[in-house]
């Protein structure tokens, strides 16, 4: 199994003041152009795919609130906090997004990859004391 997220820059007020309709229908043309380019690097892409959605600053301003639905966040100013936590108190570990690679949703799945293996290191130390 695998899964494919792409990601593209938007302006909300493209996206506001539609109707459902033409809300739909712009929905879709982006999923078919994504399907498009991602069709050069994976050729018969359409043919492989189980599910697809598109988000867009509406979603995100729907699901987080954000202004003008922002899906990126503060970057860089919690990361020297999060990363120094396991040292202050051992085995509390800190994951969200605090700006490591870039900020927002993306930023937040990568910085849980990174700690998850900085978890399952200090977990593995363990295990060869015990």
């Amino acid at each position: 199994m695998y899964s494919i997220v792409a990601s593209s820059n938007a302006d909300y007020d493209d996206w506001a003041n539609l109707s459902e309709k033409e809300y739909r229908t712009s929905k879709e043309e982006l999923i078919q152009r994504t399907l498009d380019a991602l069709d050069k690097y994976i050729p018969k892409i359409r043919d492989k795919v189980d599910h697809l959605e598109a988000a867009t600053p509406k979603t995100f301003q729907r699901y987080t609130l954000h202004l003008s639905g922002a899906s990126f966040g503060t970057k860089f100013e919690g990361l020297k906090v999060s990363t120094e936590l396991p040292k202050e108190i051992a085995g509390l570990f800190h994951t969200g997004s605090v700006g490591i690679i870039m900020s927002g949703w993306l930023g937040a799945a990568n910085y849980g990859v990174i700690v998850a293996h900085d978890v399952d290191k200090l977990l593995s130390a363990g295990a060869r004391n015990v």
